[in-house]
């Protein structure tokens, strides 16, 4: 599965020479990190409860992970960029201590982030429940927050990030939650201000709602995202690919910045305002899983600009990276160098394969 062709704008050697700088590289990500829960329920343990007509969830084990943005920052790691920095703002809670300490312990400097009462630590707990032989996903338990973020804890983290972005070479901008997340307006003016200031750097965004708000910046909004700015009333699904550039240009003259739009398993399109190129998926293997596959993209986006490669050849590098995090199922995964460059092997070898048929 797969367009062959997904490693037309990249050789292997220039592929190589972008990942060997990601050691040399600070990244920052700035927005609504979270923490991925994972309790097992062994429901052969269970019984009828005899206070309620309902049988419990006996959890016998518990697995802890990087969430949301913080999945951004733990692929930024497992890319090999040497320095990873997050920008937040967590509760005071036993999930933000445990937040910390799963960043931590993938080395990312956590050194900057705020904390208060008044926030709740984003946690996203999925109940597994596993049979003798089978294992489904209960309803998803999320904490979130039921208040906007406060005028001072936005100028505290405006201040953190102002203060630390000569030393970055490129910030994400991690834009998920649609209700009382950290990008709030006051802290998106300030973000689009600081862009303005530092031209130089690489300024990438993912937000769900609001992509159209952010400039200068590089943007990664899905076709939905997209055409919601500029289309409000079509359907995206009834936009051919040539409709969509029409969309990603329209973006990319607007912010200034190249836009990278995901299209799911079809790849993406690479848009600044005069030029196009689709860039096709890498190729996979069923079954897939596409929890996190977007954190995975944007992370390799903005460390392959970071490394100084084209938008084409950033693109392809996300595309590939992506391609290694589908396969990997029931967690939100990343993509190694070494993962990456082998997918590159497998892409090349369809070409070759596409070749000797015709």
């Amino acid at each position: 599965m797969g367009n062959t062709m997904c490693v037309q704008y990249l050789t292997r050697s220039r592929l190589q020479e972008i990942l060997d700088r990601c050691p040399m590289l600070h990244i920052g990500v700035i927005g609504d990190l979270g923490l991925d829960a994972y309790w097992y329920a062994d429901m052969t343990r269970s019984f009828l409860s005899r206070e309620t007509p309902r049988f419990p969830r006996p959890v016998t084990r518990e697995v802890y992970t990087p969430g949301a943005g913080a999945n951004v920052a733990d692929n930024l790691k497992a890319l090999g960029v040497g320095e990873v920095t997050v920008f937040s703002v967590l509760g005071e809670d036993w999930r933000g201590a445990l937040l910390r300490q799963v960043m931590e312990e993938r080395n990312i400097n956590g050194a900057h982030l705020l904390s208060s009462p008044q926030r709740s630590t984003t946690t996203f707990i999925k109940p597994l429940l596993q049979g003798y032989d089978s294992q489904q996903e209960d309803a998803r338990l999320d904490f979130e927050n039921d208040t906007p973020l406060s005028l001072p804890l936005e100028t505290a983290l405006v201040d953190e990030v102002t203060a630390s972005l000569p030393d970055l070479h490129a910030l994400l901008i991690a834009d998920q939650l649609e209700i009382n997340g950290i990008i709030t307006e006051t802290v998106r003016i300030a973000l689009n201000n600081l862009a303005t200031i530092y031209p130089d750097k690489v300024f990438v965004v993912d937000s769900r709602i609001n992509i159209g708000l952010f400039s200068p910046m590089v943007l990664k909004p899905n076709r939905y995202e997209a055409t919601a700015v500029i289309y409000p009333d079509r359907d995206p699904r009834e936009l051919d690919r040539a409709a969509l550039a029409q969309v990603g240009q329209a973006l990319s003259r607007r912010t200034e910045r190249p836009v990278f739009m995901t299209l799911g398993a079809e790849g993406a399109l690479a848009c600044t305002s005069d030029e196009m190129h689709y860039l096709s998926a890498g190729p996979v293997q069923p079954p897939l899983d596409p929890v996190g596959a977007g954190d995975t993209f944007i992370a390799a986006l903005a460390t392959s600009l970071a490394a100084g490669a084209t938008p084409w050849e950033a693109g392809t590098v996300a595309n590939l990276a992506a391609a290694v995090t589908v396969e990997k199922l029931d967690q939100t995964g990343t993509a190694s160098p070494e993962e990456i460059l082998k997918r590159y092997d497998l892409a090349g070898q369809h070409n070759e394969s596409i070749a000797i048929r015709l």
